[in-house]
C-alpha cells in the first residue's frame, strides 16, 4: 500500500509568531524499520508539491486497493 492520509491540524494555542496549523501524518519508515510521526508546515508543503511537479517520472500512483481504502 502507498496510500497514506495527511491531516491538518489547527494550532488552536499558537504562539504569536507561529503557523495557524500544520499538516501531521504518521508513516513507517521501511528503511529504519519503525513507525514515525511527520509535522508539515504549510511553506514546506509548498517546497515538496514543487519538488512533485518537477519529478512527475518519480511519483508513485495508488494501486485499485489504495484507492479503495481511500474511500472507506
Amino acid at each position: 500500500m502507498k496510500l497514506g492520509k495527511l491531516n491538518y491540524i489547527f494550532n488552536l494555542d499558537k504562539h504569536h509568531s507561529a503557523n495557524k496549523g500544520y499538516y501531521h501524518t504518521l508513516v513507517y519508515d521501511a528503511v529504519e524499520g519503525k513507525y514515525e510521526s511527520l509535522m508539515i508546515t504549510n511553506s514546506e508543503m509548498e517546497k515538496i508539491r514543487e519538488r512533485v511537479r518537477k519529478n512527475p517520472e518519480d511519483v508513485s500512483k495508488p494501486s485499485w486497493f489504495d484507492k479503495l481504502i481511500a474511500r472507506l
